[in-house]
């Protein structure tokens, strides 16, 4: 059968592939494809993601009124570029503005709005971070690859965290503070076996976790530095997969793994070490097909499932369970070079937030992003 012979990334559309509010502080998260493109290769990609979540009911309380939304729109930038340097050896570099990360404010809910409930009294909080990984494949046999990456992250941040946290034994974390930049390298290391006459990729990876200790400015005291906090990403499991199924059509999809309840935000010692999270473990899973329509134009659509348990969710992050749909299309100029674009649609299941003060629910939570992709083949 004479099926296509291309890659995920090269039908599919990336360009949306942001994983935002998915678990923990996901936001653009790892992919192996770039380094089964042909040949040398180059790409820049950007994507803005608009979260529309907000408290909806006060656990025995009122009811609140529609628009007044906790969590912040963001972008996600990545530069990518990859090339052989011997038949059997690839090098991949790669730049994430955004690959994990929180804005949400709840000032706006305090006072007159509604009571205090769940430590929603102020909390705000903005943490950033970037990353630069490389990316190592080596070709064992014509089917069999092994590849690896080493990843250099840096996150910084402030927060006003006047919460009464029960994770704190009943200890209040108050003030204004600054994180200081902090980095850490974790690394990447994966497989793939590969049937090229059919497209069939299946990618199996493995991402170590990564720990940061940023010195907690108390602003409101001067920026008096009280010590190391700790912020963690987790450890994530990932397999991928894709193969034609007839000319011109591809199927492909994932599973995530990521150990996020092992990987929580924590002031420092001055605070208690009061937790600021808790999350959970977070598996997603992806499904799609891409179709070649022309020699120019060829489009995706995907769906993706993540259950999670929706009864107490942390509020740096205050969804759950959630189901999204991506479509997506590329357009080659020519020469190497094409364009694509795709927007993708999440939508949440009620969650719950509890705390000693009282519990609160996001209910009709939505997430929306719009993205494209530039690439060049040389």
């Amino acid at each position: 059968m004479n099926m296509l012979k291309t890659s995920v990334a090269g039908i599919a559309i990336a360009a949306t592939s942001t994983a935002a509010f998915a678990g923990g502080l996901d936001r653009a998260t790892f992919n192996s494809s770039i380094l089964f493109e042909e040949g040398t290769y180059a790409e820049i990609s950007f994507a803005q993601t608009n979260p529309n979540i907000a408290p909806s009911d006060v656990a025995g309380g009122r009811a609140l009124s529609s628009g007044w939304e906790v969590a912040q729109t963001f972008d996600t930038a990545q530069v990518g570029f990859k090339t052989d340097l011997t038949d059997k050896l690839s090098l991949g570099l790669k730049l994430n503005g955004n690959p994990f990360g929180v804005d949400v404010n709840y000032a706006a809910f305090s006072g007159s709005v509604m009571p205090a409930v769940a430590g929603l009294s102020s909390l705000r909080a903005n943490l950033s971070a970037k990353a630069i990984s490389a990316l190592l494949k080596y070709q064992i046999t014509e089917r069999v690859s092994a590849f690896g990456a080493i990843k250099y992250q840096t996150v910084s941040g402030s927060a006003d965290v006047t919460v009464p946290l029960s994770a704190a034994a009943g200890v209040g974390v108050d003030g204004n503070v600054a994180l200081a930049s902090a980095s850490d390298v974790n690394f990447i290391l994966g497989a793939a076996y590969e049937i090229p006459e059919i497209a069939l990729r299946v990618a199996a990876s493995y991402e170590t976790a990564a720990t940061f200790s940023p010195d907690v400015l108390a602003v409101n005291s001067g920026n008096i530095n009280t010590g190391p906090g700790e912020i963690k990403t987790p450890k994530v499991y990932l397999l991928e997969f894709q193969s034609g199924v007839a000319k011109n059509t591809l199927v492909f999809g994932s599973i995530r793994h990521a150990k996020w309840a092992s990987a929580q935000v924590t002031m420092s010692a001055a605070y208690r070490n009061a937790q600021l999270s808790d999350f959970e473990d977070n598996t997603t899973y992806t499904l799609g097909v891409g179709r070649k329509f022309s020699d120019t134009f060829s489009g995706s659509v995907s769906i993706t499932h993540a259950p999670s348990d929706c009864s107490d969710v942390s509020l740096l992050a205050p969804t759950c369970t959630n189901n999204t749909l991506s479509v997506g299309g590329k357009y080659s100029l020519g020469n190497g070079t094409a364009i694509s674009g795709g927007v993708s649609f999440r939508k949440y299941s009620t969650a719950t937030s509890t705390a000693s003060s009282g519990s609160i629910q996001f209910g009709g939570s939505t997430l929306a992003t719009v993205g494209m992709k530039i690439s060049k083949s040389f």
